[in-house]
């Protein structure tokens, strides 16, 4: 199928824009051959025409390659296709690094990203290039593998212009490998790698126009590796320092950083000897007129770079002033005038301690020779002014030789020799300016070069990757741009002439333009003559065509400084220190052309002899706003870096590589049989053949199926082709289905409706029948009832008339009878209600003046008991006195239930409330204190239990930091006395270990004080909730020693006796020689029991000395234990836990504290040793078993996803053969650490603390690595991370381990596996994934989102609409900002105490194998 039939209609392509370099378009018809226009709608909406003058327009990539990570991935490998993948990665995704090949892309992106951590680090060591999302760290762990593994030496070549990160790159690839490559006793030799770039920075790096800290030197640096992989030392070359910065700085620019931070440090007592003032004061200074960079403190990165300076050790405090005084005086020297009495001049010659008058002399005077005889000619005052900035040069040029020495010095190994290297070459990029001189020659110089060796090496790479395939291998044409080298460095070429001009007495710049045109302007294709200038020359670089001013040249080329000035700086004093730094005098006679030549030639041979790795630093735009993206400055530094030849090279091969079992897993619905019974292979090009006539445009490998570029979109479309067929098929066939399903359902329909129809109709029949019957009855039952209704009524009458008759007689009768009785009684009530009301009257005035006695004394006490308890001297006691406040409400409460006897007062005012409901306010108002009181219990319970976690976090973090310090101590002494050093190194040593004590010291000084700080002084908080926190008394640690207890060697018996002779072979048998097979089989606890009846035994005999020295020598000898590699033996680690358990039961009668202390954290040193065993057998087992093992069988066969080869060959450290990583291999580890526990009997509570450990640390390595790996971002790895997951849980709730915590840390991996699984498309479903994923960080979730790739037809790619919706969810809910859990954290552990049995040394069963026989029982 042709590439031509591709352009139908809807299809993307590319066109030309003048603003935007490339615009997307799609074609509104079908082409056909023959047609001269193509009618296309820009992304716009506009309709526009295009002619086929130069052919069809560029075919965009399928929307699934949209963002790939690697560019030779993608089917069309053209500049648009290139230019749109990087804008989609870089303002998208927000991703800088993009893989091009064996070339990592890094764009600058001008903000810190939070993707450069430790746990960034962590994430990528020991990973594959090919796994992991494109990093730096990457590309540093590649290199570093390949290192260790080939045992070759490594460079990585850090190129771009000035402004596209170059040093930042250098600089984190650095720490990565001094991270990665740092030995296991933590030397310094790692700190003095990283210390050299401040250094190097503040001497070599200047802010110009288009960087803030842009780098005006080359530098390869290579890092020495040893046999182990850890780094021993490291080396630096440095290449054409731009000298003439120090004279001379364009509008916008800045010096060198150090002259500005020595004048925004000048106020510091030393510096103040060195005169200076604020940089606006000094030439050399103030040319730029820009003295700040916004963000910068020139202060601090002095700090800084004296730090670093001490860091390295080879430079005192001595050196470094003379360093500050050469830079000083450099700075007064370009303040010189030829003047006489001129200040600056003086000052400069105090600070190197020359004669004034001699230096004045010889800077207006030069000396010739004549004829045999040496003339002095005074100088012009221009002359004069260059000789002045020569000097200048000269010495700064010599001073950073200088430094560079020393710090090669300090980088130097001091135990072996390297096995290996990997070299960091952090070089200028191409460069082209409005005026271009000698420094962009020579720059530009350089890069030719280096794109040679990067052609050659890719070209190399792709014809053994042909090769080891087998394809028939037939030559690449590539661009090779030998020509322009041999136009710069061949014979009569362009360096060659320059150093003959040199070398002629009346040498110009004009003679030697005029030489260059006579000598190739007709030879070579690559020089041109401008038509307006005689004095420039135009060169065709590989990258863009620049033009040169000769002018300068020369002067440059020679770096003339005249010898007077040199001779006399020789005899000075500070100058002492860089006279090994000179070159000798004919040296100096050498051109800086031919010296640039020679470094350069020397380093293209290191290049040469080491594997490369490239990475390519690109500048976004030049206003260095933060992610934005210009396509022209892009466009015009990936032609200048050498990507799209990089892309050329390999779409004129098979750009286009799969696998055979991808390639089956993807394309097998294209079969038009059944696989038959041959190999996969067989398949393939069976169905390769039916699919592409042309053989030309594919061809099979060993392993892979290789395509000619455009070929994958072509089996896309015709895959996309096949499943719209089978979707159409398949519609059909429902269709027709559902159709004759319908039709069924309607004739089942109508024939049930006809039934009830016919029904309906008969029911309603027999309704009207039985509805006139019905008439009948109702019509002779109601006139039936009319008539008895009417004899009823008139009988109801009649008898009605008759009682109300009778009734009216008998009231009557009965109103007379009653007035003459209500006469009678009213007299006697009138008579009563009399003598009533006169003795109410005196009543009621005698119980109101008792009522208003009362009340009064009621209120006045009333008054008094509020007042008490509102009163705020109450309630600072109220810790100390609520109970006795609580006991005198109830007895209050209870006395008005049960009578008692009371004070009088107390009794009168309880009968005053009483009477006016008193007893209500009292209820009420103990309630309120009742729950006052518990309130404020229970929030100083809840601070008490956060400050102690705090302080017990902080106290065992201490004790890590103090046992990596003494670990670190012991190997720095060890070292010191095997190896044989100089004098000033055997004092460097000596002042660390000194250093290393004091801090030893200090860290231990602050432990106890912390331990005996944090816990006691909270103890006036437990004297008033003792109740609420006594179940917190097991937390809080080691407790102080109770009082001695006074015993006599006769009153207790059951002990051991050990003579002092033989307490060296006890603590031996015990503890230091004892074996790990022989610990398993000893009764839990022995040997512990053993020595604690040995010390007891000696306390009780009145030697409470030999007592506690026996106990300090277990304590050492335990110690010294721990330090032995446990080489896996769980099983004595957890048995020397169980030692530990004893440290707070010894009623000893000397001070027990500080035993029972380091006792306590050799304890936590132990636990921590053991989690250590158990997390480095897991730590390679994680992210395999975890996310990539298929343990749901099938499941990746339900899609594939297009990805691009970038494994190299043998990248996989996994040996053949080995058994795959799996969820069965996890879980085996962690049952080994279980069964080990159990057989040790330790606590439940402290299992679940160390399966919490475990879990954290699976769920941080793999959500990290699942962030990390675009390839992971998947529905299937989803599904089977959860599944993975379950398996865990349900082994941790088998073994009744989930209550600690350790299924909670589950939880952040558990919502990335369901983010994974979860709809994606509308804002309900943004709303779901929001309030399910409520434990992940904002960043996780937009960067899961991000990577997400569907790897099926049915899946849709996550839109940037939908993740910005998401972005807006998540601005309303607090979520915190990290990307990657941190994998080295550490939670701390609490150990139970219980209370052991009474020890007795009847009951003990010593066997014969512990050999301490010679102990008497007593």
């Amino acid at each position: 199928m042709a590439t031509t039939n591709l352009y139908t209609k809807g299809a993307c392509v590319w066109v030309p824009d003048p603003e935007d370099v490339w615009v997307s378009a799609r074609l509104l018809r079908d082409f056909c051959p023959g047609d001269e226009q193509l009618q296309l709608e820009l992304s716009d909406g506009r309709v526009r025409l295009i002619t086929q003058t130069s052919g069809l327009p560029p075919l965009g990539n399928p929307d699934i390659l949209e963002g790939e990570n690697d560019l030779t991935a993608l089917s069309f490998l053209h500049e648009p296709a290139v230019l749109h993948n990087l804008h989609v990665r870089f303002l998208d995704y927000n991703s800088i690094y993009t893989y091009c090949g064996i070339v990592l892309v890094a764009i600058n992106p001008y903000e810190q990203l939070p993707i450069y951590g430790e746990e960034v680090i962590d994430a990528y060591s020991g990973q594959d290039m090919a796994d992991m999302e494109p990093h730096v760290f990457s590309v540093a762990e590649e290199a570093y593998r390949t290192m260790t593994r080939e045992e070759t030496n490594q460079s990585i070549i850090i190129s771009g212009e000035s402004g596209s990160g170059k040093t930042v790159s250098a600089k984190f690839t650095m720490r990565y490998f001094a991270v990665v490559g740092g030995a296991v006793q933590q030397t310094s030799v790692e700190d003095r790698v990283l210390a050299s770039n401040p250094i190097m920075e503040a001497i070599g790096n200047a802010k110009t126009t288009r960087n803030d800290n842009s780098s005006r030197f080359g530098k390869y640096i290579e890092i020495g590796f040893g046999q182990n992989g850890d780094i021993i030392g490291a080396n630096m070359r440095t290449y054409l320092l731009e000298k003439s910065r120090v004279v001379f700085q364009a509008p916008m620019e800045r010096n060198y950083h150090i002259f500005y931070q020595l004048c925004a440090s000048r106020d510091l007592p030393e510096m103040r000897a060195l005169k200076l003032g604020p940089a606006e004061h000094f030439r050399y200074t103030n040319q730029g007129e820009e003295t700040q960079i916004p963000g910068t403190d020139d202060a601090v990165e002095l700090d800084r770079t004296r730090n670093a300076f001490t860091i390295l050790g080879r430079h005192s405090v001595l050196h470094q002033m003379e360093l500050y005084q050469i830079l000083a005086a450099v700075l007064h020297l370009g303040n010189v005038k030829i003047q006489a009495d001129d200040r600056s001049l003086a000052l400069f010659s105090k600070l190197l301690g020359v004669e004034c008058a001699q230096m004045a002399h010889w800077l207006c005077h030069r000396r010739l020779a004549v004829g045999g005889e040496m003339l002095v000619k005074p100088m012009s005052g221009q002359q004069a002014s260059d000789a002045r900035d020569a000097l200048a040069k000269h010495i700064y040029g010599q001073l950073f030789t200088w430094t560079v020495l020393r710090l090669n010095a300090a980088l130097q190994g001091q135990r072996e020799q390297p096995k290996s290297f990997i070299g960091v070459l952090d070089i200028y990029g191409f460069e082209t300016f409005d005026r271009n001189s000698f420094e962009q020659f020579c720059i530009n110089y350089a890069n030719e070069k280096l794109q040679q060796q990067f052609n050659r090496h890719v070209f190399q790479l792709e014809q053994e990757e042909y090769m080891r395939e087998e394809l028939p291998w037939r030559r690449i044409e590539f661009s090779d741009n030998q020509p322009c080298i041999t136009l710069l460095e061949g014979p009569l070429g362009l360096l060659d002439l320059l150093d003959e001009e040199c070398r002629m007495p009346k040498g110009s710049d004009e003679n030697w333009a005029q030489k260059l045109y006579d000598q190739h302007l007709t030879r070579s294709a690559h020089f041109r003559k401008p038509r307006m200038s005689n004095t420039a020359f135009i060169i065709l670089h590989f990258a863009d065509t620049v033009q040169y001013e000769c002018e300068g040249f020369l002067d440059k080329n020679r770096d003339t400084v005249f010898e007077e000035p040199i001779n006399i700086m020789k005899s000075s004093i500070p100058n002492g220190s860089l006279r090994s730094g000179k070159r000798p005098h004919r040296e100096h006679k050498l051109t800086v052309g031919f010296q640039f030549r020679q470094s350069l030639q020397l380093l293209m041979d290191t290049l040469n002899s080491t594997t490369p790795h490239y990475i390519r630093c690109i500048k976004p735009n030049d206003l260095k706003k933060p992610f934005e993206f210009d396509p022209k400055r892009i466009v015009q530094q990936l032609r200048a870096c050498g990507v799209l030849e990089t892309i050329r090279i390999s779409a004129a091969g098979y750009p286009s590589r799969w696998t055979y079992e991808d390639f089956f897993s993807r394309y097998r619905v294209l079969l038009r049989q059944s696989p038959g019974q041959g190999t996969i292979k067989t398949d393939c090009q069976r169905a390769l053949q039916e699919l592409i006539p042309d053989s030309e445009l594919y061809c099979f490998g060993k392993t892979k199926v290789f395509f000619r570029a455009g070929q994958v979109a072509v089996l896309e479309k015709l895959r996309g082709e096949r499943l719209h067929a089978a979707v159409v098929t398949i519609q059909s066939r429902v269709k027709g289905w559902m159709a004759r399903r319908r039709y069924l359902h309607i004739c089942w329909a109508v024939l049930t409706l006809q039934r009830y129809t016919r029904g309906r109709l008969v029911r309603r029949l027999a309704h009207t029948l039985r509805y006139t019957h019905a008439a009948l009855v109702v019509q002779k039952t109601y006139r039936m009832l009319v008539v008895r209704q009417l004899y009823l009524m008139i009988r109801e009458a009649t008898i009605t008339i008759q009682a109300y008759i009778r009734g009216m007689l008998a009231r009557r009768a009965y109103r007379e009878l009653l007035q003459q009785r209500a006469a009678i009684l009213l007299q006697a009530t009138v008579r009563g209600w009399l003598q009533r009301r006169a003795f109410g009257r005196i009543r009621a005035a005698v119980v109101l003046l008792q009522c208003c006695v009362r009340r009064q004394a009621a209120r006045k006490e009333l008054r008094k008991l509020r007042a008490e308890a509102r009163s705020v001297e109450k309630y600072r006691e109220l810790n100390k006195g609520m109970e006795v406040k609580l006991m005198q409400l109830q007895l209050r409460l209870t006395s008005e239930h049960h009578p008692a006897p009371q004070s009088p007062l107390l009794r009168t005012s309880i009968i005053t409330l009483q009477s006016f409901s008193a007893c209500e306010s009292l209820k009420k108002e103990k309630e309120d204190l009742s729950t006052h009181l518990l309130q404020q219990e229970k929030s100083q319970v809840g601070d008490m239990k956060a400050e102690l976690e705090e302080e017990r976090r902080r106290y065992q973090g201490l004790l890590r930091e103090f046992t990596r310090l003494e670990q670190r101590y012991e190997n720095l002494r060890d070292m010191s006395a095997l190896a044989e050093v100089p004098t000033c190194q055997q004092k460097q040593h000596k002042s660390e270990k000194i250093r290393l004590r004091i801090k030893i010291v200090l860290i231990g000084q602050s432990t106890c004080a912390n331990t005996k700080k944090g816990f006691p002084s909270r103890r006036w908080c437990l004297s008033g909730t003792k109740t609420r926190l006594g179940p917190l008394r097991s937390f809080v640690g080691p407790a102080v020693a109770s009082p001695p207890l006074q015993a006599k060697a006769g009153d207790v018996t059951g002990l051991l006796e050990c003579k002092k002779r033989d307490e060296g072979r006890l603590i031996k048998n015990l503890i230091t020689d004892l074996r790990a097979s022989l610990a398993a089989s000893l009764p839990l606890g022995l040997p512990a029991q053993v020595l604690f009846l040995c010390v007891r035994q000696a306390d009780c005999s009145g030697e409470p000395t030999r007592a506690h020295a026996l106990c300090s020598t277990s304590i050492a000898a335990i110690k010294a234990s721990l330090k032995v590699p446990a080489h896996g033996q769980t099983t004595l680690m957890t048995k020397r836990m169980g030692w530990y358990g004893l440290d707070n039961f010894v009623p000893l009668t000397f001070n027990t504290s500080e035993l029972n202390r380091t006792l306590s954290d050799l304890c936590i040193q132990a636990y921590q040793q053991l989690l250590s065993i158990t997390e480095s057998r897991l730590q390679s087992l994680i992210v395999p078993a975890v996310l990539e093992t298929e343990t749901i069988p099938g499941l990746s066969g339900s899609g594939s996803k297009l990805v691009g080869s970038r494994r190299r060959t043998g990248s996989d450290p996994r040996a053949a053969g080995a058994e795959a990583p799996s969820m069965v291999m996890v879980l085996r580890e962690m049952s080994a650490l279980h069964t080990a526990m159990n057989q040790q009997e330790l606590p439940i509570r402290l299992q679940e603390q160390a399966f919490r450990q475990i879990t954290y640390l699976l769920v941080a390595t793999a959500l990290n690595s699942l962030i990390l790996r675009k390839d992971l971002c998947c529905w299937n790895c989803g599904l089977q991370t959860r599944y993975n997951l379950s398996l865990l849980e349900d082994w941790l709730r088998a073994r009744g381990l989930q209550e600690g915590g350790a299924v909670a840390t589950l939880e952040p991996l558990i919502q990335a596996a369901q983010l994974l699984q979860m709809s994606k498309n509308s804002d309900a479903d943004a709303k779901a994934l929001v309030q399910t994923c409520h434990v992940l960080s904002t960043q996780q979730i937009v960067k899961l989102l991000t990577l997400y790739s569907p790897q099926s037809g049915a899946e849709e790619r996550v839109t940037l609409n939908f993740i910005r919706i998401v972005q807006v969810q998540l601005e309303s809910v607090i979520y915190s900002s990290y990307l990657l859990l941190d994998v080295r954290r550490v939670f701390p552990v609490i150990f139970p105490r219980h209370t052991p049995p009474l020890l007795n040394a009847e009951q003990l069963a010593i066997p014969e194998c512990l050999k301490i026989s010679f102990l008497r029982k007593t």
